[in-house]
């Protein structure tokens, strides 16, 4: 067993660790080494209520995005003589 394995097997045992701490510290887990958590079922969420706000901003977005996405396929276009001025 390596030192590295070693640490991982102190840090995976999550009994070892206290539950309390005093004024001096806080208990420190890294992310890898924490207890996984349970995951969300999403079949069951349905549509998300938006804004009118919220709304109009995404669709803003998404006018956007396509705006640039035609600008770029013109320039495109223009640049291999598919459009003569």
């Amino acid at each position: 067993m390596t030192y590295q394995s070693e640490a991982i097997d102190t840090f995976m045992d999550l009994d070892a660790i206290p539950t309390t701490v005093g004024r001096k510290g806080f208990v420190v887990i890294h992310p890898l080494y924490d207890a996984p958590e349970a995951k969300c079922d999403l079949e069951h969420l349905g549509p998300m209520k938006l804004s009118r706000g919220c709304r109009i901003a995404l669709v803003a977005v998404r006018f956007y995005l396509v705006a640039i996405m035609l600008m770029g396929a013109y320039r495109v276009v223009t640049l291999l003589g598919g459009v003569k001025h």
